[in-house]
């Protein structure tokens, strides 16, 4: 048995003992017999069963032995088709991608032994190279350790510098609050901190004091609240790179953004904040051009990838690292159904049957209430929680925690709750709706199975004409988009009532009032219509005919003003056509691709046996990315198609083009170091010590070495890259930063990472590339010494005296 399978039946012991009500207790029962490959013994697990629970046992598709001293499983009827072959237990850890080889920073600063892939090793070599002032995009399977980046940009920032911190930049309250308690119980991470709209004022004053001292090292943050006029003064002193007086030593390094691909569609209507975002960025970036941009994202769909390009590139430079890589863990089945009534039965025999812990999703919040009722009033579950936009804050705090600890089975939710929420074992996801688009869909199933076990991904959607959900998805897809009209209306009345028209920079500044009221409409001021007058300005700013620069209260209160810059002046003028032909070029550009996306999604769900559907939902996600059929899903399932053994994992072939400067005394180009031990074995640490002194940040060694290096490495200053030789490839990049190839003993092998390195050294000719191996050793019928370099093979021990100064002293 795995690992992930012995923790799910300690999960469901442990919850078993908790639970008082019967339904709670048979629903997991049920998981609890299905992990136990179809029986349990209930005096041997402790486990007696009421006269309640022995009546509802049918229910659950549980039966009583012929001795009636255990619980054995039967088949129920079907709640959905293919459910019964999707729950048969698979006791495999089905996480098909090889972890990668660590790094000296990663066993120096967290406790991983690893990288969970090749595509987060990339991504941490790509944040602790990041040039000042650029962008880099990362983009990673959901649950495969996004997070780490912000962490290690803190810690390892702070190791140079007491102060170091990173903003980031979180989508929901929930999300906030549980990076929040992660971060709580890591080394050198516990004083991080989560600032959102629900956070009293006293304490808010108390975290902004302490993250303007610099104790705090990672400030957890809402769009709405990081672009508060209040607390952008204190983010302002945290960026700035020259000492501030009184003890406020904080020194902003990062800005991050996670789940950064919703910044296309939320910033599109539901939270115009997210568009503005880059604005803050302009603004950290004026008082410290140094200031680095990170997105994260487990999906990147075109619109979204284009949004993000065409808003934070600015002028520094820019690096995606993809890892382009589906997760497979799920068994998938889909039901559709002709009207409301029957998908609700058909959820209601489902939800008794799913493994325990589970999320259901709606699309709407009155929709997750109803639900939540009946599954607690008319169903009878207890250990059950509702979480969607309307929830109140003291209420968010503590399911987010209860959930971590287990005191939930099932929580109801919209897409307020789960986003990047790191419980591991959630082992089933059930859309009570049809997604809107693909991504949320891809998203929201992956909330299960990060620890690698099964998972269940169950979709009900009704189809028919009342009450459609295809009719919902699409109308939340095409929906937040203004007709021509009414958006010059609007924005007429935005220009008649602005404030403080003034020039700066050669461009007209105006402050626009969001209560003003588009001619045609009563004069009331009402949030709806200043959330109108946000989305229009935000379709404004992304086609480039305004910028938003600043707010004077948060969201959408009233009496909330935008000071914006006028960068198309046509716009101003109500007899020049063109401006506005660019708005609704972006407009009809934006909801065209919203459609394409959604259509054939919507057709797979309504045909899930003619196609993979994992696969095929991945590449409409990632239409760059090739992918192998699933395996696990209903068409896979009745071609009798196995799922992949191994998933190949992108992101190594993706470095920074530019170098590191080098000072250092070891001369640039190809250079040959004759090692005192040739086979690497005792002398591996003595060599890699003098290697790290004399400034070389990165190694490649044969793959047994891997990990002995990075141990050695791990005790030194600087990243301690270490790269396998049996693993570059072709395609593979490395960082530009001094690099010692430690020469494996194949010579095919040795001859193409000779030929790869003096590529490398060709491209940066000011660095140091060194081939530790023995002089005289023949590769391609030459001699080492004769093809490397022109200077003559130094000796190991020379080695000492090119030491860096600052690497003597550490």
């Amino acid at each position: 048995m795995t690992n992930w399978h012995d923790r799910a039946i300690a999960r469901c012991r442990k919850a078993l003992l908790a639970a008082t009500a019967p339904a709670d207790r048979l629903a997991l029962m049920r998981s609890l017999v299905r992990l136990r490959d179809g029986r349990i013994d209930l005096n041997k697990e402790g486990l007696p069963l009421s006269e309640v629970e022995l009546e509802l046992l049918p229910r659950f598709g549980l039966a009583l032995s012929g001795n009636k001293d255990a619980l054995r499983m039967r088949r129920p009827a079907e709640a959905v088709g293919g459910l019964d072959q999707a729950l048969k237990l698979d006791t495999r850890n089905r996480q098909t991608f090889e972890p990668a080889s660590a790094d000296g920073v990663l066993l120096r600063l967290t406790p991983h032994s690893h990288y969970q892939s090749e595509a987060q090793k990339a991504a941490v070599r790509a944040l602790l190279t990041q040039p000042p002032g650029s962008g880099l995009m990362v983009s990673m399977p959901t649950g495969s350790g996004k997070s780490l980046l912000f962490q290690l940009a803190a810690l390892h920032g702070r190791v140079e510098a007491k102060g170091a911190c990173a903003i980031v930049i979180t989508p929901t309250i929930a999300l906030a609050l549980d990076h929040a308690r992660t971060l709580h119980s890591m080394a050198g991470l516990e004083a991080s901190e989560a600032l959102t709209g629900d956070t009293p004022a006293i304490e808010t004053q108390a975290i902004v004091d302490a993250f303007r001292r610099g104790e705090v090292p990672i400030l957890l943050l809402s769009p709405e609240k990081a672009l508060g006029p209040g607390l952008m003064a204190s983010l302002a002193e945290a960026a700035r790179p020259d000492s501030v007086l009184f003890g406020l030593d904080a020194r902003l390094t990062h800005l991050f953004v996670d789940e950064a691909h919703i910044i296309e569609s939320w910033g599109r209507s539901f939270r115009p904040d997210f568009q503005r975002l880059p604005g803050l960025l302009a603004q950290l970036r004026s008082i410290n051009p140094a200031v680095r941009a990170v997105l994260l994202s487990a999906t990147l769909p075109p619109a979204a990838r284009a949004v993000l390009r065409a808003s934070w590139r600015f002028e520094g430079q820019w690096l995606e690292v993809d890892a382009r890589m589906p997760r497979y863990e799920h068994d998938v089945v889909i039901g559709s159904y002709d009207l409301p009534p029957a998908r609700n039965r058909a959820l209601d025999e489902l939800v008794d049957q799913i493994p325990r812990p589970a999320i259901i999703y709606t699309t709407e919040v009155d929709e997750a209430a109803q639900l939540h009722r009946r599954l607690t009033s008319e169903q009878g579950y207890k250990r059950t929680a509702l979480f969607t936009g309307n929830t109140p804050p003291h209420l968010r705090k503590r399911i987010v925690e209860d959930w971590a600890a287990d005191r939930y089975d099932l929580v109801v939710a919209t897409s307020a709750f789960g986003m990047g929420i790191d419980k591991s074992d959630v082992r089933a996801i059930v859309h009570a709706c049809l997604p809107e688009s693909p991504a949320r869909w891809y998203q929201e199933i992956g909330r299960a199975s990060r620890d690698g076990g099964q998972g269940l991904a169950a979709c009900m959607f009704v189809r028919g004409q009342r009450d459609s959900d295809i009719s919902q998805a699409f109308g939340l897809a095409t929906t937040g988009w203004l007709t021509r009209d009414l958006a010059e209306g609007r924005w007429k009345a935005l220009v008649a009532t602005a404030t403080n028209k003034r020039w700066e920079g050669g461009f007209q500044r105006l402050t626009l009032k969001l209560n003003a009221v588009r001619e045609g409409l009563a004069r009331r001021e009402t949030d709806y219509n200043r959330g109108w007058n946000m989305t229009l300005l935000t379709l404004m700013q992304r086609a480039g005919v305004i910028q938003v620069h600043a707010v004077t209260a948060t969201g959408d209160q009233a009496g909330s003003t935008w000071d914006v810059e006028i960068l198309v002046p046509g716009i101003l003028n109500a007899t020049d056509p063109s401006a506005w032909d660019m708005v609704f070029e972006i407009r009809e550009q934006e909801r065209s691709e919203a459609r394409n996306m959604l259509a054939p999604f919507v057709s797979l769900m309504l045909n899930p046996g003619h196609a993979c559907l994992t696969r095929s939902v991945f590449e409409l996600i990632e239409p760059q990315a090739f992918a192998p059929p699933c395996g696990r899903c209903p068409s896979c399932r009745a071609d009798g198609i196995e799922p992949p053994r191994l998933l190949h994992c992108a992101g190594m072939e993706k470095a920074w083009d530019n170098a590191t400067d080098w000072s250092g005394m070891l001369p640039g180009g190809l250079l040959l170091v004759k090692p005192q031990d040739s086979a690497f074995g005792r002398g591996l640490e003595t060599l890699l010590n003098r290697l790290s002194r004399a400034g070389v940040e990165q190694v490649i060694v044969p793959e047994a070495l891997t990990l002995a290096s990075a141990e050695v490495l791990a005790a030194r200053g600087g990243p301690g890259f270490v790269l396998s030789c049996d693993r570059l490839t072709a395609q593979t990049a490395i960082a530009g930063v001094p690099t010692a190839l430690l020469l494996p003993d194949s010579s095919a092998l040795a001859a193409f990472l000779i030929s790869r390195l003096r590529d490398f050294s060709d491209n940066w000719p000011g660095l140091p590339m060194i081939v530790v191996a023995e002089p005289d050793r023949l590769i391609a019928g030459r001699r080492l010494d004769q093809t490397i370099s022109m200077s003559a093979p130094l000796m190991e021990d020379v080695l000492d005296a090119l030491a860096c100064p600052k690497a003597k002293a550490a």
